[in-house]
Order: C-alpha cells, then structure tokens, then sequence
C-alpha cells in the first residue's frame, strides 16, 4: 500500500537547489544541490551549524531571494523563474513569516 506523501503533490518540492554569493574567489556557496518536498499538515525541523545554510532555504522558500540553479516549486509554481511582482503576490498571499528578532528589543 502506497504511503500517503506519495499520493499527494508536495506543496514545496525543491530540486538541485544552488545559492551562490559573490564572485570569483570570493564566491560562496550557501547551499549546493538541495533536495526536498514538503507536503501540506506536514511537520518540517530544518537543524544545522550556522553557516550551514538554513535561512538561505527558508529566504528562498519564502520567495524573499531567488534561487543561483536549481528548481524551486510552490504548489505548481515554478518560484525560481518568477518576477518580482509574482514574488510580491506570492509573498502577500501564500507564505507567513516570523523573523527571529523582529521588535523583540526594548525601548531606549
């Protein structure tokens, strides 16, 4: 009996996914041929070093940065190929965001 990921399509499926910083000899590569699917009522934990790349995956799956190489699918949206516009829709229509230190300061 088939499991029940593989009967239903991933809301993110990700393939190959490269981000590069720089150029030349200062280039970095932040993340280098990411794999993964993500599917709806699904629970995700994304754990690693620092450096290692995490917020770079979530930037791009929030469509706040776009992709070096690689495919990155929302539903069946290609979101690596997409304007800033559609990013912007995308954005204010299908993702949420939590940002670690957002107005967590006190007052001075």
């Amino acid at each position: 009996m088939p499991n029940a990921a593989s009967t239903r399509q991933p809301v993110f499926q990700v393939r190959g996914l490269t981000k590069t910083y720089g150029e030349g000899g200062a280039i970095v590569r932040a993340l280098a041929g990411v794999d993964l699917e993500c599917y709806a009522g699904g629970f995700i934990v994304v754990l690693g070093a620092s450096g290692s790349g995490k917020s770079t995956l979530l930037n791009l799956l929030g469509g706040l940065d776009t992709p070096t190489s690689g495919t990155l699918r929302y539903r069946d949206w290609e979101l690596g190929a997409a304007d800033e516009d559609a990013l912007t829709r995308y954005r204010r229509d299908c993702v949420g965001f939590v940002f670690q230190f957002y107005n967590l300061s006190s007052p001075a």
